[in-house]
């Protein structure tokens, strides 16, 4: 079997961004960037006041106190074209207010005093204090480099600011879901089984990237209810399915996958939980095939689907950080698959500590519920592993952390 880090390589391999589109600005917080945006505006568009005060020449107030004659008051808004500062004069200006010709500094008035159109500067300032410059913030021309970010409402300012209307991201990916088992009923259905959970998980999960899955439903455990949904499935970028993928009688995907001429690039993975996970290429869509296990649906959509969604998305940075947590509680590992395991961890004194969920069964849904990181112990590492030892922790809820 594939390993977990040879098997993320082998489906990040396999992701491409599917090519970019134009976005107004109002619908385009949350995607990405997909090529630099060129700056429409001059911002400043002239030399302005940063502050309330008083536009000077900076020749007149080398020696302190100085005394000037008030012009007049600029606000913002106003136009200077005809307004000029000459040799002992200084006009009172708003804060955004162009600076009218001459003038190269902004006195702020809590140094002044004013008397009879006259103001009497006492305390020095600087040559260009409190003065916006022209083109300072950026250039009419200049690039925005948001590539591969996402749109945040601080990158927005940025491009609305700069007059951009439209922003170039990265298109989304099509993706569907499909659940399997005859066991499985739909939310609300009153008869005896159980609620088909990972679908909502999947939908859920995508849906905090933007990505709206399209539930295709239950497939029972036969081959031409499987086929006939998977053949609707092919008009879709990413096809997910739960459950079905062992060897066992009714193991639907595993049964269908040679009529559906399915491609895979792996079958099965040396981790718990997850172990039967698959992924590959029918026609020209992807696809994951999750085990069905609630826990292993959750690990695996973490593990690999998220890296190569945010790829696919256009992210520059999709693969998953890590960082070593202390274990409060020791852990037992009895064979040589990479696990996984479920912890809650916790900031103390500058320090990760990770504490185990008590049940690790890969259908204990309360153990993601509960647990905020997966901690990943090595394939060759075997039998106790002890509290106060340091391991590598995959967090999946930072909100829960921080």
């Amino acid at each position: 079997m594939i390993t977990p880090l040879d098997a993320l390589r082998v489906v990040l391999d396999n992701i491409e961004p599917i090519g970019e589109e134009l976005v107004g600005v109002f619908g385009a917080t949350g995607r990405v960037v997909s090529r630099p945006i060129k700056s429409l505006r001059t911002l400043p568009p002239y030399d302005d006041a940063a502050m309330d005060g008083y536009a000077v020449r900076f020749e007149d107030i080398k020696e302190i106190p100085a005394q000037l004659k008030l012009k007049g008051t600029i606000k913002a808004g106003d136009s200077v074209k005809s307004l000029e500062v000459k040799e002992g004069e200084c006009y009172r200006v708003m804060t955004g207010a162009a600076l009218p010709k001459g003038a190269d500094t902004i006195v702020e008035f809590e140094i002044t005093e004013q008397e009879d159109g006259f103001v009497r500067v006492i305390k020095p300032k600087s040559k260009g204090s409190n003065v916006r410059f022209k083109g300072e913030d950026i250039n009419y021309g200049d690039a925005i480099d948001f590539t591969g970010e996402v749109v945040t409402p601080y990158r927005l300012s940025r491009i609305v600011s700069t007059g951009n209307v439209f922003v170039p991201v990265y298109k989304k990916p099509s993706v569907c879901v499909i659940s399997t088992g005859d066991e499985l009923i739909h939310l609300g259905d009153p008869k005896e089984g159980i609620v088909d959970s990972n679908s909502f998980f999947v939908k859920s999960l995508l849906g905090q990237f933007g990505i709206d899955v399209s539930y295709l439903g239950i497939s029972k455990d036969r081959s031409d209810d499987f086929i006939q949904k998977m053949h609707s499935a092919c008009e879709f970028d990413i096809i997910i399915t739960t459950a079905g993928i062992s060897f066992g009688d009714y193991d639907v995907v595993t049964n269908s996958e040679k009529e559906l001429n399915i491609e895979w690039f792996f079958k099965y993975v040396k981790q718990k939980p997850g172990k039967p996970f698959a992924f590959g290429r029918l026609k020209n869509s992807l696809v994951f095939s999750f085990p069905g296990n609630p826990v292993s649906t959750a690990f695996c959509s973490f593990f690999y689907l998220i890296p190569a969604i945010k790829k696919m998305l256009g992210y520059k940075k999709y693969q998953h950080q890590y960082f070593k947590a202390t274990l409060t509680k020791p852990l037992n590992k009895r064979n040589n698959r990479v696990h996984f395991n479920r912890v809650k961890v916790e900031l103390k004194d500058g320090r990760f500590y990770a504490t185990p969920f008590e049940a690790q069964g890969s259908n204990i849904i309360e153990s993601i519920a509960q647990c905020n990181g997966f901690t990943m112990i090595e394939q060759d590492r075997l039998g106790r592993i002890d509290a106060g030892e340091e391991v590598v922790v995959f967090l999946y809820d930072y909100e829960f952390l921080f």
